[in-house]
């Protein structure tokens, strides 16, 4: 059973990936949202002074964020808020970049740090005889679990599940998902060590 309050994992989630067409994201209702929900961040998005960061915390949840006692630095930017989850004690940091329109989730006490982008989207390209921006999206889940540091300037790609306490160096690129209590670096990034103690 999960804690009260907090965000509670799905173990079942769909990490298949899912090709949608452009209209599904570039459509009337989407704009609407987006440009209200940027309207009004956009007044907070970059104020430094103590306690703004309540301000973007309200915003986002506002439009449909399932967030809790998060700390917003300034720069952040989330695109299909209403699609992200946020557990308690967590930590986006200055200029990160959140990307929802596949689904994104973050556990308790995740720190992200500056410049880090989650995609849970990009762009399809398999048909070679039709322009890129004319094919459609391809979606997949990105879950954080709880206690994950990431580094300044990561990269996590669509489909990724970074297990619980793990750490991922600065400016890696995850590709793939990460086994719980994990030190991952690289680009595309690969697991070092583990922070769990060897058995004697």
């Amino acid at each position: 059973m999960p804690r009260r309050g907090c965000i509670e994992m799905d173990n079942k989630a769909d990490f298949s990936r899912k090709v949608r067409p452009r209209s599904d994201m570039a459509n009337t209702r989407n704009y609407i949202l987006h440009g209200l929900f940027f309207l009004l961040y956009s007044l907070f998005k970059y104020w430094s002074f103590p306690f703004s960061n309540l301000f973007r915390f309200a915003v986002i949840r506002l439009f449909g964020a399932e967030i809790k006692s998060t700390y917003i630095s300034d720069g952040v930017t989330i695109w299909f808020p209403w699609l992200v989850k946020v557990g308690r004690n967590c930590s986006l940091n200055q200029g990160v970049n959140i990307d929802g329109y596949g689904g994104v989730t973050l556990g308790d006490g995740v720190r992200v740090a500056a410049y880090v982008c989650i995609n849970s989207s990009d762009h399809d390209f398999s048909q070679p005889d039709v322009p890129i921006s004319e094919q459609g999206m391809i979606t997949a889940p990105v879950v954080i679990e709880d206690d994950v540091w990431i580094g300044n300037h990561v990269v996590i790609n669509r489909g990724v599940r970074i297990g619980r306490g793990s750490v991922i160096g600065s400016s890696s690129v995850v590709t793939r998902d990460i086994p719980p209590y994990s030190v991952a670096v690289g680009a595309p990034c690969k697991v070092i060590r583990s922070r769990k103690p060897a058995k004697a």
